[in-house]
């Protein structure tokens, strides 16, 4: 009895501290976005659905301008007829041009200590404006662009070549000394919003770029992960192409060598069947399986390499290379890493296997 009445207690005032909020009371934001304006000031975009009985998706868009990322909340909050809360925030956008401008610390610095945001929100950089992506009409006329958004970097990351990304994520590797960050791009075209490619940091500031064809290898480099495809050529007279969908794909990195010249071996195994192909061949016929195998082999290992070697050129390192060097040698410094990471060697070998033949011929 003592024990429940305590409980009871315990219950009554974490209770009282919590400051209830009416959906009614507040605009909750679903998606927010920030661009840099023509006099260097952040503009941040909101996007606030409007819950009305059976009208599913209708939204609305607040801004406002600030010198200060953290302040244009409270800006937009001032202007608006409820004030502006992030709770339900899904998704952050940032331009190209402010990350370039501000800093992705500076830009995320608020975010990590916002009590009001989950460390699942995604975070994404776009290619143009920010504003432009967001007054984009959503193909699903039940959602609103934000929902919409989220759910395309989602099933990027499930079912294709995105890899995984979250706010938690993102602040553990640009925090940790292991390693680079990276982001997702977004991209306008036509009438429609692409995932573009991958954004890369070192420290503070955005240095390099993964292609939308290179993003199924930069995955494979960074996660195991279950689906995703992959295009290439096979070497024959046609040089027909062949689509294969992973099925089961990962790497391994062995760290070997001294200290002063060390070196790493990367496997990739990749378990995967045939998508589509126009081999005029039957796809039962084994040896023509193996030649698809060793070819694909040949491709992955050629395009993994030269993906590192540009790592290597312009210092990034968004596979986390220094944390596995370190964990061999346990005394190294951040400028031994500096020194031995543009040379080293670094080799790629790479594992297919189809178990599978697809669906089309």
């Amino acid at each position: 009895m003592k024990n429940l009445l305590t409980m009871i207690l315990i219950i009554f005032f974490l209770s009282g501290c919590a400051q209830p909020r009416v959906v009614d009371e507040v605009n909750m934001s679903q998606a927010i976005g920030y661009d840099l304006t023509k006099d260097n000031r952040v503009e941040g975009i909101f996007v606030i659905p409007i819950f009305q009985q059976e009208k599913m998706g209708k939204y609305q868009i607040l801004t406002g301008k600030s010198s200060a990322t953290s302040d244009v909340q409270s800006v937009v909050s001032k202007k608006a007829d409820k004030p502006v809360v992030l709770g339900q925030t899904r998704i952050i956008l940032f331009s190209e041009e402010v990350v370039h401008k501000i800093g992705i610390t500076e830009l995320t610095d608020f975010l990590y200590r916002e009590p009001q945001l989950g460390n699942r929100v995604y975070l994404t950089v776009v290619e143009g404006s920010v504003k432009d992506v967001l007054k984009t009409k959503p193909p699903n006329k039940n959602v609103n662009i934000g929902i919409f958004l989220s759910d395309l970097i989602h099933q990027q990351i499930v079912n294709w070549n995105g890899p995984d990304t979250n706010l938690h994520l993102f602040l553990g590797n640009s925090l940790e000394s292991g390693g680079d960050a990276y982001l997702p791009i977004f991209k306008k075209k036509n009438k429609d919003i692409v995932v573009s490619g991958v954004a890369l940091f070192h420290e503070n500031k955005l240095v390099s770029k993964v292609s939308s064809r290179d993003m199924f290898i930069f995955k494979t480099l960074v996660q195991s992960h279950k689906r995703g495809l992959y295009k290439f050529k096979l070497k024959n007279k046609k040089q027909s192409k062949v689509v294969v969908e992973s099925i089961r794909s990962r790497s391994n990195y062995d760290v070997s060598g001294s200290k002063e010249e060390p070196s790493i071996h990367v496997k990739l195994v990749i378990k995967g069947q045939i998508k589509e192909t126009l081999v005029n061949k039957t796809l039962t016929n084994r040896k023509l399986i193996s030649k698809i195998e060793r070819d694909l082999e040949d491709d992955i290992t050629k395009q993994a390499t030269r993906l590192i070697n540009e790592f290597q050129k312009k210092d990034i390192d968004p596979l986390s290379l220094k944390k596995k060097y370190h964990a061999k040698n346990k005394d190294t410094t951040y400028n031994d890493w500096k020194k031995v990471y543009p040379k080293m060697d670094i080799s790629v070998e790479t594992e297919v296997h189809i178990l599978q033949t697809g669906t089309s011929e």
